[in-house]
């Protein structure tokens, strides 16, 4: 910490001011850049500066940073609102990968919005009973005969309607949710496997799609 210290004073100006917010993050004002363009460049350049390998205790140490910039008075009249959006544009620069730089816009903004709005409906559908599966059916090319399904789960919104699985899965992976979500749909798959089991159709195969994040849960 006292190192990236360092080396973020050492490639800024005098009259700017590093400040540690806490952990691994620090907070820096400068004052007297109204260049968008100007402010980028700062930004590579601390960047650039924290890619060289690190020494601490005999070990050789690589890190990688992400840059949220917002600007006043465009994105904020108080510190409290400046800081808040810098932080979304630092969570959005860490989205695209880290080790780079992101501006603050308001399209920004209103995507984590709807981000946490589509989180704390997710929190509420499972006991709300809005999601369902679609069985689509696996035909063999040879004999023309089905052998089995795929079960393709859907959220149906009560305000927003039948919501695909690409826009709520990375949502549920990233809070946590997609394994109750999951769970959920092993179990609704499996008791209609076996339904169609008990009506005589013993041989079709039950297709269910797992997230990455459910491998690693022991039960699954």
């Amino acid at each position: 910490l006292i190192q990236v210290a360092q080396r973020l004073q050492a490639n800024l100006h005098e009259r700017d001011i590093v400040s540690r917010q806490g952990g691994d993050e620090f907070a820096i004002l400068l004052r007297g850049y109204s260049n968008p363009t100007r402010i980028a460049v700062i930004a590579r350049r601390l960047i650039d500066a924290l890619s060289p390998p690190f020494r601490v205790a005999g070990h050789e140490l690589r890190i990688s940073a992400s840059i949220g910039i917002s600007t006043y008075p465009h994105d904020g009249a108080d510190i409290g609102t400046l800081l808040k959006n810098a932080d979304t544009a630092m969570y959005q620069a860490k989205a695209t990968g880290g080790n780079a730089y992101q501006f603050f816009t308001e399209e920004m903004n209103a995507r984590i919005q709807e981000r946490v709005a589509m989180e704390n409906s997710l929190r509420q559908s499972l006991a709300g009973g809005e999601f369902v599966l679609h069985y689509q059916p696996q035909i063999d090319g040879a004999t023309g005969r089905m052998v089995g399904v795929e079960a393709l789960i859907r959220w149906q919104h009560p305000d927003l309607g039948n919501i695909p699985p690409s826009r709520f899965i990375p949502v549920a992976e990233e809070s946590g949710l997609i394994n109750g979500i999951g769970d959920w749909a092993l179990q609704q798959a499996g008791h209609q496997a076996r339904a169609w089991m008990d009506q005589g159709h013993n041989d079709l195969a039950m297709a269910v799609n797992l997230s990455a994040v459910q491998f690693r849960e022991p039960d699954l």
